[in-house]
């Protein structure tokens, strides 16, 4: 796993806003009953990884069409030509498991990314993310003068938020779990992490960490908050504590319920950088 997380940091270190996932994560991700190790493929040059490919066979849509994520190979520099070789065996995988398309995300900011997707015949299918940024000095945003934005205090709202990721934002246990686990752990890398409390109930929160490829350049993880007024007050606590420590640069992606967001953001200082997008492609 450890040697994944390298491949994969190193492979996408020109991508915009893209985190590998570590090796510890990957480790309680693999080890879940669902695994299918035929969904991971890795080409080795003796003993060294030199490239993998992930995918994710999805709950059957609407339309009755098994689908299934298929991330692009990653590769180190010097051994891209393994990357056909691994995208026709995850094909030929795929096509047992009787998958009938593959769904991708493309988009400049993952750089090279819409080259390929033209090369291996994927078409467009819809919008995925936004991606907005700004510089942190240039930020303004205004908190109501009565709601207290507080740490997030982990003995008192751990079991809260992963309950929240559970049944509001439709994530599995295990995953919530092993995401606050991480964040509770790498201090360094998520210093920002906060809660908005009523009655000792979180009715919102928010987090920020710091890139992989630059410690002066925040990421904003998704927002929580169940009364809209409470987004401003979230935000401002959250770039008042960046510009504490010295972040230059700060991002976030829009998808789903969040694209309307996009005027809101811009009015806080953001703007529009990139775009990523859904493509598929019949196999």
């Amino acid at each position: 796993m450890e040697a994944q997380e390298k491949v994969g940091t190193e492979a996408t270190k020109d991508w915009q806003d893209f985190g590998q996932t570590p090796a510890a994560q990957l480790k309680q991700i693999y080890s879940q009953d669902d695994f299918d190790p035929e969904t991971k493929l890795y080409a080795f040059e003796g003993d060294k990884l030199v490239g993998f490919l992930t995918s994710k066979i999805v709950p059957e849509s609407e339309d009755g069409i098994k689908r299934a994520n298929l991330e692009f190979p990653l590769t180190l520099k010097g051994h891209e030509d393994c990357a056909e070789m691994l995208f026709e065996k995850a094909i030929e995988n795929l096509k047992k498991k009787d998958v009938k398309k593959v769904q991708t995300r493309v988009g400049e900011v993952y750089k090279g990314t819409l080259e390929k997707a033209n090369d291996w015949g994927y078409n467009y299918s819809r919008d995925l993310y936004i991606l907005m940024e700004g510089k942190v000095k240039d930020f303004s945003v205004e908190s109501k003068a009565d709601v207290e934005v507080l740490e997030f205090d982990e003995s008192r709202d751990l079991e809260q938020m992963i309950q929240i990721f559970v049944e509001k934002l439709g994530s599995t246990e295990e995953y919530a779990k092993s995401n606050f686990e991480r964040i509770t752990k790498e201090k360094e890398t998520f210093p920002i992490h906060a809660v908005i409390r009523k009655d000792d109930k979180i009715v919102g929160r928010v987090l920020a960490y710091r890139s992989q490829n630059d410690p002066k350049e925040f990421n904003f993880g998704n927002f929580y908050y169940e009364d809209e007024e409470h987004m401003s007050s979230l935000a401002a606590f959250a770039i008042s504590k960046m510009k504490k420590l010295g972040a230059e640069k700060a991002s976030l992606f829009l998808s789903g319920e969040t694209l309307p967001l996009e005027e809101k953001y811009q009015s806080f200082g953001f703007s529009r950088v990139g775009k990523i997008d859904y493509y598929e492609k019949e196999i």
